[in-house]
């Protein structure tokens, strides 16, 4: 076919058909990986605003048991 042989339509239409199955499967590896990334950013945000709030929440016990120390008759 390549070597400019004569093929049969049945072979033609095997190839063709090979070609657009490989681009249909390129494709949907794209479109999975794509989506991959945008919900592994996605989680690294979550984790990240996690970690802030749990900091925040954290700092606040520390100054509010340190200012409860300071104030005790005790």
């Amino acid at each position: 076919m390549l070597a400019g042989a004569p093929c049969l339509a049945r072979e033609e239409a095997d190839v063709r058909f090979a070609l657009i199955a490989a681009e249909i499967d390129r494709e949907a590896r794209s479109a999975k990986y794509k989506q991959m990334r945008r919900e592994g950013g996605r989680s690294l945000l979550i984790a990240g605003m996690t970690l802030l709030a749990l900091n925040f929440l954290l700092c606040a016990a520390y100054a509010l048991l340190n200012l409860a120390q300071q104030s005790s008759p005790y």
